[in-house]
This record gives C-alpha cells, structure tokens and sequence, in this order.
C-alpha cells in the first residue's frame, strides 16, 4: 500500500471506516464460502483491492487456526488444515465466532496501517515545507 497516492490511501481508510459487522450467527454463513460469509458478515457484496485483501487475511488466519471446513468429501480431512485454499473453504459452527473476532482485529489493523502510511507522508510534507 505504500506506493499507493495519498487519494488512494484516503480512499481506502474511508472505505474501512464505513464496514460494519453485522454479528450474523452461524445459521445465516452456514454452506458459504469464506469470503462469501465475510462479505455477507459486513453486508457488502463485492470486494476488491485492500478490502479484499483484509477478507482474504481473514479467511487464511481462520484456515491456519483449524475454523474452517473443507467440504470436499474426497479428502481424508475435514478440517482447514486439509486444503491451504480458502476458496474452498467454509465457516464451522465452532469456529465462526473466532472468525469474527478475527475479522475485528483484521479491520482495526487495516486502519491503522493506512492512518499510519498517510501520518508518515504528512510529516514529510510538513519538513520538506518548512
């Protein structure tokens, strides 16, 4: 994100500050995909760019934690360890909570990340000015 403009950066803060989470229970994301359950979680129906990449952070911390469930029957495994693509993956009963409280820490982080970007290139501006 660093080489992106500073109207970029702005953008994509904006963009976070206007997610909400919904808090849907498990019956609501039961049989969807990952990113499709994170997406139906905040109520948008697309995403690209740095709110993608926020679901997709979201979706593999969720994957290497075991919260996932692998529906492929051919696989000996059932659980996220199975398969290292999220897009084959679905939220478990007992592992959507934990998602969801990864997915607050992943959007606060996102934020802060970016306010920290634009905070470093003002105080450049404000040097290079003075």
């Amino acid at each position: 994100m660093e080489h992106k403009t500073t109207e970029e950066l702005q953008r994509s803060v904006q963009l976070l500050d206007t997610v909400q989470r919904r808090d849907l229970d498990y019956d609501v994301v039961a049989g969807r995909q990952i990113i499709s359950a994170l997406l139906q979680e905040v109520g948008v129906r697309f995403a690209e760019g740095y709110l993608y990449q926020v679901l997709q952070g979201v979706a593999n911390e969720a994957r290497r934690r075991g919260l996932l469930i692998n529906p492929n029957p051919f696989d000996r495994q059932t659980y996220s360890s199975a398969v290292g693509n999220t897009s084959r993956m679905l939220p478990s009963l007992h592992g959507w909570e934990q998602t969801k409280g990864i997915f607050t820490r992943h959007l606060h982080d996102a934020r802060d990340y970016l306010v920290g970007i634009l905070r470093q290139r003002l105080r450049r501006t404000v040097r290079s000015t003075v």
